[in-house]
C-alpha cells in the first residue's frame, strides 16, 4: 500500500505541476506535464484493484488530454468520449439508488448550457452537443453512486463546460487553471470510487 500511496502523491504533485505550468504558459512543459497525469493514475488504480475498464477509461483520457494540448479538439473529444463510457457502465453497475431528479436536473443543466454556448460554436455544435451528452451522463451515473464519485462527475462536467466556453468565445483569465484543476480532482475521485479496495 506504501507503494500505492507513492503513486498518489505523485498524481498530486504532478496536478499541482500542471497548473504552475500554465502560469508559465510553456507550451512543451504543460504538454509534458499533462502527459504524465492520467499514466500516474492508472498506476495507482491498478495497483489498489481498479478493474479494466477504469484503466481504459484512464488510457482513453490519456490520448485526449494529448490531442486536446495539440489542439486536435474533435480527436480529443472522441477518445474522452470513450472514457465517458467506461465511466457511465461502470457506474450503472455499481449504482446504489437510481434518481429520476438527479436524472431530470442534469438534463436541464445539459440543455441550458448548450441554449447558452449554441450561438459560438460554429461546425463544432453537433459533435459539443454529443459529447456534452456522454460527461452529462457520467454525472448522472456517478452521483446515483453517493456524494464522493458524484462530486467527480460533476467536476467533470464544470471542467469540460469551461472548455465549452472557450470554445464559444468566452474567455477570462483563471479559466485555464479551473479547466485543469477541476478535471484532475474529477478524475482522481471518479477513479478513487470504482475500485473495490479504497485508500481512506
Amino acid at each position: 500500500m506504501k507503494r500505492a500511496n507513492g503513486w498518489r502523491a505523485a498524481y498530486a504533485v504532478l496536478s499541482v505541476a500542471q497548473l504552475i505550468t500554465i502560469a508559465l504558459d510553456i507550451s512543451w512543459l504543460q504538454l509534458v506535464s499533462v502527459a504524465l497525469l492520467m499514466p500516474t493514475l492508472a498506476v495507482w488504480a491498478r495497483l489498489t484493484g481498479g478493474p479494466v475498464a477504469v484503466l481504459v477509461a484512464l488510457v482513453a483520457s490519456w490520448v485526449g488530454d494529448v490531442l486536446l494540448q495539440l489542439d486536435h479538439l474533435l480527436p480529443g473529444m472522441a477518445a474522452f468520449g470513450v472514457a465517458h463510457v467506461c465511466y457511465v457502465v461502470l457506474f450503472v453497475r455499481r449504482a446504489q439508488r437510481r434518481s429520476l431528479v438527479v436524472l431530470a436536473a442534469y438534463g436541464v443543466i445539459w440543455a441550458v448550457a448548450l441554449v447558452l454556448l449554441w450561438s459560438g460554436l460554429g461546425d463544432d455544435r453537433i459533435p459539443v452537443a454529443v459529447y456534452a451528452l456522454l460527461v452529462t451522463a457520467t454525472a448522472v451515473t456517478s452521483g446515483w453512486n453517493g456524494w464522493r464519485p458524484g462530486l467527480g462527475g460533476a467536476l467533470f462536467l464544470v471542467s469540460d463546460a469551461l472548455i465549452g466556453v472557450g470554445l464559444a468565445g468566452h474567455d477570462f483569465t483563471a479559466r485555464g487553471y479551473l479547466v485543469m484543476a477541476t478535471y484532475c480532482l474529477a478524475q482522481y475521485l471518479l477513479v478513487r470510487n470504482v475500485r473495490p479496495r479504497l485508500i481512506r
